[in-house]
């Protein structure tokens, strides 16, 4: 029987993006195929859960709270793409919004559990503000195959990115679709008056090409909440 390492099922508010609010299960999948620096989610212990047992956990929380949205997040979820697809066709969550986090770069995976998937938060990797290489050509595959889906790229911004950067970002979705929202996310380690003035210079540049740019933080960190 597949298993998953799962860091921890819980429900909170979601705390990032344009669905900032709203009531979601978590399922955080352990385990990341890149390292970033400002990653808040490392070295995690995990538990193994089958399908029939994340099912019930899952079940129960979103009759619990009421909550509308089931949220797969990591760590990297796509790395257990064969595990999410038995466990989506099982639980059959008809009235429930499945909501995916993940990093675009595992487009292959991404193919298998597509159509499962009703929400896509794609969190593009800024090289100059995550210090990893660039993944422009996996996003670009990643970004093609959410076309006609609900689909939102977030990129979480330093005080050390890069105008280039930005504009890379900026080209790429205008290219693919100018209409795909974009969340500028400021480090909320980094958080101060230089780097929200950075975010605001970003996003007006890239309203000048797409047409929705929004510059939202970590809103659960405020809260102090998962």
């Amino acid at each position: 029987m597949k298993t998953a390492k799962i860091t921890e099922v819980f429900f909170s508010l979601q705390g990032e993006g344009p669905y900032v609010g709203t009531g979601h299960v978590f399922v955080r999948f352990a385990g990341c195929n890149i390292k970033c620096r400002y990653c808040d989610t490392q070295k995690q212990r995990y538990k193994e859960y089958d399908v029939k047992a994340l099912i019930f956990k899952v079940k129960n929380l979103l009759s619990e709270h009421k909550a509308g949205y089931l949220s797969l997040t990591g760590g990297e979820p796509l790395l257990q793409a064969e595990f999410i697809f038995d466990f989506l066709k099982k639980a059959r969550l008809k009235k429930t919004c499945v909501y995916l986090e993940t990093n675009g770069i595992l487009y292959d995976n991404f193919r298998m559990v597509l159509g499962l998937m009703d929400v896509v938060s794609l969190d593009i990797k800024l090289p100059s503000a995550a210090k990893t290489k660039a993944f422009w050509a996996e996003h670009r595959e990643f970004l093609k195959l959410c076309i006609g889906k609900k689909v939102f790229a977030k990129a979480v911004i330093t005080v050390s990115t890069v105008n280039e950067d930005i504009r890379k970002l900026v080209r790429m979705l205008k290219e693919i679709d100018k209409t795909i929202p974009l969340i500028i996310q400021p480090d909320f380690n980094g958080m101060g008056q230089k780097l929200v003035n950075k975010a605001m210079r970003f996003q007006k540049y890239a309203l000048q090409y797409l047409t929705d740019v929004r510059v939202i933080p970590q809103v659960h960190r405020f809260l102090n909440i998962r």
